[in-house]
């Protein structure tokens, strides 16, 4: 019968540490344990309510042989791997202590569009590319241990506003005692995520493989760039749809050989990846079906996803669009064109992107000016001319008189009113593509008043001094 855990034991030790650790707030209660917050800071307890001697030996064997955390130089712990034993006062074991993630949402509202706009606005393909590669590395480094992840799924995968995910429910991973042998095993798996070689297998009763977690691994990437699951479509065999694990289980996805599924209407192409990525899905979904040898590695995802994120572009649009550039276009303007859907919308900028924003436009539309003021400034000084600027951004520039070059005065007024009119058709023309390339209303706008109020200003500027 579960028990109340940390009533009667608020304070409890820490196996191999000197400080004790206090029970504060509870966060979560199962039917296996409870979660509690912890005097430590960044630090969380998992209590068992009837640990067996078999879960204990299992997360010491986790305590003395942690993975090498791929993402620990920027101070974010990729997985809540177990830290320390935690026992009662009597000695007896009841937990243990792990990395508290914080601020952080599952990963269903990171790869649904509905759920991704309302918690993580602004979080776009570029975001959900990052995401699928620190995935694909923190998996290689559990591998590198020698752990199977095993019951892989958008609930055990926590996501932060910087792309960075974090494993978490690791106490259910397969572990092998390096020292015994003897392996501890994932019981459970999730539908939709289970291989298709173990689909209606007992997994208690079985020691999985890396193989298998590969499958798993890229039905996640799947969801997170194309927002849905792989063995997903438009039905065109005979009767009613197979249930999703038949779908699974008889290789039925929209790019199989053989395949009695389709591509459904709303459905992202696999084309829009870049080709990399594509082979890689090719290769799990298709070759790899049946031979789990065959399926890529976490480090061949890592590769394909670094190729592909290095090859995304911003769309001249929209500011929220990515697209691959081995695609040639902007998909995601195609499809709300096409469609009336844009899963990754135009996000409101902070006030810090606005000032970025407003400082580039400026420099942009500075530029030319400044070239062509120097420019008329040098002529001017040349013949002894003297221009007065505005003392807060430009200190007064006088050039002696040339004693041995003598014009007629004609002809230097028509050189000067012929420079300054060819610049400013020139600058006029340059501002003009400038703000015709700002395709959104607000960079328009700005761009407008900017040149607005150059053009108001320039004669304050160009004004000799008396």
């Amino acid at each position: 019968m579960a028990q109340t855990i940390g009533t009667t034991a608020k304070v409890l030790t820490c196996v191999g540490h000197s400080e004790p650790v206090e029970l504060t707030t509870q966060l979560a209660t199962s039917g296996e344990g409870e979660v509690w917050c912890t005097n430590w800071p960044g630090y969380v307890a998992k209590l068992y309510f009837n640990p067996s001697p078999d879960r204990i030996r299992k997360l010491e064997v986790m305590v003395a042989n942690p993975p090498t955390d791929p993402n620990a130089a920027i101070n974010h712990s990729s997985f809540a791997w177990p830290k320390a034993i935690l026992q009662d006062a009597s000695g007896r074991s009841l937990g243990f202590l792990m990395p508290e993630i914080a601020h952080s949402v599952g990963l269903f509202d990171v790869y649904n569009p509905q759920r991704r706009r309302a918690v993580l606005p602004g979080f776009n393909w570029l975001y959900l590319h990052v995401t699928a590669m620190n995935i694909a590395s923190i998996t290689q480094a559990i591998h590198a241990k020698g752990y199977v992840l095993g019951d892989i799924k958008p609930q055990n995968i926590l996501v932060n506003n910087q792309a960075l995910p974090s494993v978490i429910d690791t106490d259910s991973f397969q572990v092998r005692d390096p020292q015994t042998g003897q392996v501890f095993r994932c019981p459970v798996g999730s539908e939709g995520f289970t291989p298709p070689e173990l689909l209606g297998r007992d997994l208690a009763q079985l020691d999985q493989t890396e193989g298998h977690d590969r499958f798993r691994l890229a039905v996640i990437i799947h969801l997170l760039l194309f927002g849905d699951q792989p063995y997903k479509g438009v039905w065109t065999g005979w009767g009613d749809s197979p249930d999703p694990n038949q779908l699974l289980s008889q290789g039925h996805w929209p790019y199989g050989a053989t395949t009695l599924i389709q591509r459904g209407p709303l459905t992202i192409p696999l084309e829009t990846v870049h080709p990399e990525l594509k082979q890689c899905f090719l290769r799990c979904f298709n070759e790899g079906h049946r031979d789990a040898s065959l399926r890529p590695t976490p480090g061949e995802w890592l590769q394909a996803l670094k190729l592909a994120v290095a090859d995304l572009k911003a769309c001249h649009r929209v500011n929220c669009h990515y697209y691959s550039q081995s695609y040639g276009r902007c998909y995601w303007c195609d499809r709300k064109k096409n469609l009336g859907v844009d899963v990754f919308p135009k996000a409101a900028l902070s006030r810090e992107q606005w000032q970025a924003r407003n400082q580039a436009a400026a420099a942009t539309l500075f530029k030319p000016l400044t070239h062509a003021v120097t420019t008329a400034s040098t002529y001017l000084g040349e013949q002894g001319a003297k221009l007065s600027w505005p003392r807060s951004q430009w200190t007064e520039l006088t050039l002696p008189k040339l004693p041995s070059l003598t014009l007629p005065e004609q002809w230097i007024k028509y050189a000067v009113t012929t420079g300054i009119a060819s610049t400013a058709i020139l600058l006029v023309l340059l501002i003009g593509k400038v703000l015709m390339a700002q395709e959104d209303t607000e960079s328009a706008v700005f761009g407008t008043l900017l040149f607005i109020g150059l053009i108001a200003l320039w004669p304050r500027l160009v004004k000799p001094s008396d």
